[in-house]
């Protein structure tokens, strides 16, 4: 006995909508990735997020400023920060930054490609950028140490 089978065709009951799915959880990750002012969490400190469950957070801890990137998780309707995460004082996060330039080189050899910040001066804050010499191959590397140290004279 041999079963005869009908297949359905694709144009039966199928209305192609455009995949509004995947268009609406992108915009709500971009929405979620870079807001414009921080928001504040239950121990008033502002954040971030980077995703629906990791956020940047400035946070004093024993005085010092730290720059946390977390992993957070839900209960009861709170959330809490998890045990992934790192916890940076501002001279790790100012060599973490300028390890940056580096990082965006390696990635765009591997074919990624990482959108760059748009640093405006609106609140005072600088990029560091203006002399336009960033990432010339001759330029001179101890431009920027020479206000802030004095290192190379003592020697």
């Amino acid at each position: 006995m041999a079963f005869s089978s009908r297949k359905r065709t694709s144009t039966d009951d199928f209305v192609d909508d455009g995949d509004n799915t995947k268009r609406m959880k992108t915009e709500m990750t971009e929405n979620n990735a870079a807001p414009d002012s921080p928001k504040i969490d239950s121990n008033g400190d502002p954040y971030w997020e980077i995703s629906k469950m990791r956020r940047v957070t400035i946070s004093t801890f024993r005085g010092k400023t730290m720059v946390n990137i977390r992993e957070y998780y839900e209960k009861d309707g709170q959330e809490f920060p998890g045990k992934k995460g790192i916890s940076m004082p501002m001279d790790q996060y100012a060599a973490f930054v300028d390890l940056l330039p580096g990082i965006e080189a390696l990635l765009r050899e591997n074919g990624q490609s990482v959108p760059r910040p748009n640093y405006d001066n609106t609140a005072g804050q600088s990029n560091g950028c203006d002399d336009g010499d960033q990432g010339e191959p001759g330029g001179n590397p101890e431009k920027n140490n020479k206000a802030t140290s004095d290192e190379e004279e003592e020697e």
